[in-house]
């Protein structure tokens, strides 16, 4: 799998088979804001810019995911929020793969 697309549809997928058997809590963590048209024009923000495409909860840990193609790299932003998190005691990953995702999981 090179393409994000196809990786976030995957790990969702796989995520979403584990959440469904009561292994593990995933939300999806939208960054970014969205404009509402209408009578009055509304935004709404999402998370912070940098926010990890995941939260995973299991076994009494949290963990960020944030995925990426095989070249892809963290944005100053994502470096910010990994360190964030990290300094609080959560776990930041990048995944590349599933099979990425299958060891991560596999750590709780």
């Amino acid at each position: 799998m090179t393409n994000e697309g196809s990786l976030k549809s995957a790990v969702e997928g796989y995520l979403t088979i584990l959440q469904n058997q009561g292994k593990l809590i995933f939300l999806r963590l939208n960054a970014g804001g969205i404009v509402i048209e209408g009578e009055k024009r509304r935004y709404f923000q999402g998370a912070k810019p940098g926010t990890a495409d995941l939260e995973v909860i299991m076994g009494g840990k949290t963990k960020f995911l944030e995925l990426k193609s095989k070249k892809g790299k963290l944005s100053l932003a994502q470096k910010a929020f990994r360190d964030a998190v990290r300094a609080q005691g959560a776990e930041f990953y990048i995944v590349k793969s599933l099979d990425d995702l299958i060891v991560i999981i596999g750590r709780s």
